[in-house]
């Protein structure tokens, strides 16, 4: 029985040094199968834009594919911008006029509508959140104007945000993309739409390994807006929200860097009403754990309006619970345009920081009302401790260590205080823009040299 035993172990023992490490899938000898099959369902975009001042019609190349057998396509918002005319072009020679249905900036996302003969074949929309780096995938296209160009690679990052727009989200591939492939899809070797390529990072606009598609999730998430209502509806709660740095933490007096720091609260807004102030710490939304702002912004974007989410956050240490109901986000406003103030010379000589109190003078220019006190940044030494933190020229300080600072002396005081406490950073809150934020100060041990105040930020 003992002996039995011994050749079973061994026997699997032999199975699992056979079988090795799991290894990512590898890419098949041959993709003509695959390209095929979904050629048909890729099209080539032409858009004909008005009559510039030379009295010449500008003319667009790009990609698209379809995502419904009645007609709809899907390309990128910024190849069919001020269209005049577009045109769908397919493999078999069939040219179509296309209609714009839904254009949508923030994603960069187009839907477009053709009537076609007979119905289309549709394209899979995957589960682009599967998607990991070092997987293949395929790209079929118009680069260039040379339609039904494939290309294969792999995925080589996720989560890439290119334009510091709360809506990026981009997949990084290596995939050969050039001009004119914007709008395509970007495959999985089951032939499932995993991304829509937008657009690549080249020293001379050719394709130089570096390309980003916008995931097929967020595909969805515009499709299924258009079907519901006929146009891409947000969710807004009202709340300015920033990373959780490591140094942000330590300011907070948090363990760890995770979760979502409130910045701005919008006055009577979604949040506001449900009690959310600023330098709250989002960790959790429904029980879900929220990472970083990105996953925040992402989660009330696609949540319909009425929506109540269960919030969990820290509070000056503490663990509480709200309910926020999701709004339709409202239409936005433009930035506020400031002016640079005087500078004063007054440096904080181990921060690199001249801020200034505020003056009738200084409120005026900055558009700030009575009800508003802090301390003007005049100026910030490029590479010191205040640079560093991303303090700028004409942010406002309203608080340092969650104070209220309205002179030089409170703010050196506090300064001081951190450090006698042996503290390595210090919360600064402030108004840039009309936008309230956060900013972890890293607390100096050396002066820093003024000489370099040119390089102001």
């Amino acid at each position: 029985m003992f002996a039995e035993l011994k050749l079973i172990l061994r026997a699997l023992i032999v199975a699992l040094l056979m079988a090795g490490p799991v290894a990512a899938r590898p890419l098949p000898d041959g993709l003509s199968d695959l390209v095929q099959k979904l050629s048909p369902s890729v099209v080539n975009i032409s858009v004909i834009r008005p009559r510039g001042a030379d009295g010449q019609d500008s003319r667009v190349q790009g990609s698209g594919f379809v995502v419904d057998s009645a007609g709809l396509i899907i390309t990128n918002n910024h190849v069919v911008d001020g269209a005049r005319e577009i045109y769908a072009g397919f493999s078999d020679g069939t040219r179509r006029v296309a209609r714009l249905e839904v254009a949508d900036p923030k994603s960069d996302l187009a839907i477009l509508r053709i009537a076609p003969d007979r119905p289309l074949v549709a394209l899979g929309l995957g589960d682009s959140d599967a998607a990991k780096s070092g997987e293949w995938v395929l790209a079929i296209g118009n680069p260039f104007g040379l339609g039904g160009s494939v290309s294969a690679g792999i995925i080589s990052a996720r989560n890439r945000q290119l334009d510091s727009d709360a809506y990026d989200d981009f997949i990084q591939t290596d995939v050969a993309i050039n001009r004119g492939s914007s709008g395509g899809p970007l495959f999985d070797l089951d032939g499932n739409v995993v991304g829509v390529n937008s657009s690549l990072i080249s020293p001379n606009g050719g394709s130089a390994g570096v390309s980003f598609a916008i995931p097929s999730n967020t595909v969805k998430f515009v499709l299924a807006q258009f079907r519901k209502s006929g146009s891409v509806r947000r969710g807004w709660v009202g709340a300015n929200v920033q990373d959780l740095t490591p140094d942000l933490a330590a300011a907070f007096s948090q363990p760890a860097s995770s979760g979502a720091l409130v910045g701005q609260v919008t006055p009577s807004g979604p949040a506001a009403t449900a009690g959310l102030v600023p330098g709250d710490i989002i960790t959790r939304i429904d029980g879900k754990p929220i990472s970083d702002a990105r996953s925040l912004q992402k989660t009330v974007a696609e949540s319909d309006a009425g929506r109540v989410l269960a919030v969990s956050l820290i509070r000056r240490g503490a663990v509480q619970q709200l309910s926020v109901r999701v709004s339709a986000r409202p239409e936005e406003g433009g930035p506020q345009q400031v002016q640079r103030v005087r500078r004063d010379g007054r440096f904080d000589q181990m921060l690199g920081v001249n801020a200034t109190p505020l003056t009738p003078q200084s409120r005026s220019q900055q558009g700030l009302g009575t009800s508003v006190d802090g301390l003007l940044v005049a100026e910030v030494v490029a590479g010191s401790p205040g640079a560093e933190a991303d303090l700028r020229v004409d942010d406002l300080v309203l608080q340092v260590d969650q104070k209220p600072v309205t002179t030089v002396q409170q703010f050196r005081s506090s300064i001081q205080k951190a450090r006698t406490d042996n503290r390595r950073a210090i919360l600064v809150t402030m108004l840039r823009g009309g936008e309230l934020m956060f900013k972890a100060l890293r607390l100096g041990n050396r002066k820093v040299d003024t000489a370099q105040a040119g390089a102001v930020r």
